[in-house]
């Protein structure tokens, strides 16, 4: 699973990465389940964690780091560790402090949150949409036709096999749209509450977001 985050919003692609290219200082993560690239260049370091647990199940993971430690997306195992371990079982590493976990109240998500509306029209229209993550370290994408909202613990959540989208409630103050390409196509980029883009962007044609 390809982890890109930022504030309230969480892409996930979910499968096997059936091959990696590189060009032009980008890593390209390929497959049926998987379509992301990577900045090389912004990557400066990488940690091996394995504490991670859900219930009785491994859960490692490789964590991306930029030169001030910040987390820029993370990759985690799903096969229980098996397969991690046979490729980063060499790694003996040095411990590294886990950063104070942050207190955070609990999300409250009302029915007219802004993340709603296209999303919503997207699943009544039917159309296949992008959904798309852009980040300065990761652009990560997803195609398809957009899953069942089920809202639950405060977020917003799309559920596919091979894609998941959790939204905080309250994360997304309004979504800017702009043509991306001549074919009709329009993006509709979500901005958080300070004014800022958050990296999320839907694209599909107008019709998919009940605009005309």
């Amino acid at each position: 699973m390809i982890v890109a985050q930022n504030d309230g919003v969480t892409h996930e692609r979910i499968g096997t990465i059936e091959r990696l290219e590189k060009q032009a200082g980008r890593a390209f993560c390929i497959g049926q389940a998987h379509n992301c690239s990577i900045d090389l260049a912004s990557v400066s370091s990488v940690i091996i964690d394995r504490t991670a647990r859900m219930k009785d199940r491994v859960l490692p993971k490789l964590e991306f780091q930029n030169a001030g430690e910040e987390t820029l997306f993370t990759v985690v195992s799903l096969d229980n560790g098996d397969k991690f371990d046979t490729s980063f079982g060499s790694f003996a590493g040095v411990p590294v402090a886990a950063p104070d976990k942050q207190s955070s109240e609990a999300s409250s998500l009302s029915d007219d949150d802004p993340a709603f509306q296209p999303l919503r029209a997207a699943i009544e229209a039917g159309i296949e949409i992008e959904i798309q993550m852009r980040r300065p370290a990761l652009d990560q994408r997803w195609r398809g036709v957009v899953p069942a909202i089920n809202p639950a613990m405060g977020f917003i959540n799309l559920i596919a096999a091979d894609f998941h989208l959790h939204l905080r409630g309250g994360t997304v103050a309004s979504w800017r749209s702009q043509r991306a390409d001549a074919d009709g196509d329009v993006e509709l980029a979500a901005i958080g509450q300070g004014g800022d883009p958050l990296g999320l962007v839907l694209v599909g044609p107008i019709r998919a977001f009940g605009m005309s």
